[in-house]
């Protein structure tokens, strides 16, 4: 696990879509004013634009992850929705639940739901992630946004 925070803004109109990333410590609740800013941008492909994954280590962090999963089902019912993975799976080192933005229409609400992540996270780590043409590799770290802790990812052979 890497400590710390991302912190990321973004306008929701296009596809093009700015990824500006700010570094805080785990504790903050909000990044300091005088922080330097990374832009980066990166393309969405015209597909389900984010994945959202959801980590949990043991079942209290599983009980806080489904209570977000339900808030979440109730607030975005418009997102697909998909089990929980009682193990690491593919890049994820911990169990997990995922979610999607199922169209491509729906990445202009992006911010809608990186700001109720940001709100009800609960300490629990959790990975948004575009599809993007920047490919896999760009889409789970510099395109990534992570609420909680920064886990490390199992994509060394990605590159």
């Amino acid at each position: 696990m890497i400590a710390g925070r991302r912190w990321l803004c973004g306008n929701s109109n296009s596809n093009r879509m700015p990824n500006i990333m700010r570094f805080v410590s785990a504790t903050s609740e909000s990044p300091p004013a005088d922080h330097p800013i990374t832009v980066q941008d990166y393309t969405v492909k015209e597909r389900n634009p984010y994945d959202v994954h959801v980590y949990y280590s043991d079942d209290s962090a599983l009980e806080k992850a489904m209570e977000l999963r339900e808030k979440m089902q109730r607030q975005f019912p418009w997102m697909n929705f998909y089990n929980p993975k009682g193990r690491p799976i593919g890049p994820h080192p911990l169990p997990m639940w995922e979610a999607d933005f199922g169209h491509y229409d729906n990445r202009v609400r992006w911010d809608d739901v990186r700001t109720f992540i940001e709100r009800e996270h609960g300490g629990l780590s959790v990975l948004i992630h575009p599809h993007s043409t920047d490919g896999d590799y760009a889409d789970h770290t510099k395109n990534a946004f992570w609420a909680g802790d920064i886990l490390e990812l199992r994509i060394q052979g990605w590159r």
